[in-house]
């Protein structure tokens, strides 16, 4: 019985883990997308002769503290799927554990 609790609680946890490399993988797009927004503002701020000014536009700055945001909102992320896989691995030693003492207990018997 407990191996079927066992196996429901790792699928659980295997969903989770499906859903924030889903949100990881958003949050990376928009990294991306925020970042080539920012690379595209700088090419036309020094295409105009206006160098390095692009740190005062308005629109760059705004990318730039989304990127920022979106950075730490990736570690989170990355933080909670390595608690998860953490959670996984621990399960599957307890399993393989509760596996090795049943055939123990069984060879022991007889049984």
């Amino acid at each position: 019985m407990s191996f079927l609790a066992l196996a429901s609680q790792k699928a659980m946890l295997g969903l989770q883990k499906n859903f924030l490399q889903l949100q990881l993988t958003h949050v990376q797009n928009q990294v991306n997308y925020y970042s080539a927004e920012m690379a595209t503002i700088q090419k036309q701020y020094q295409a105009d002769g206006k160098g390095s000014d692009y740190d005062t536009d308005p629109m760059y700055i705004e990318y730039e503290q989304l990127d920022e945001a979106l950075e730490s909102e990736k570690d989170s992320i990355e933080s909670q799927l390595t608690v998860i896989e953490n959670e996984i691995s621990s399960m599957k030693t307890l399993v393989n554990n509760n596996i090795k003492a049943s055939c123990t207990l069984n060879l022991a018997s007889g049984g």
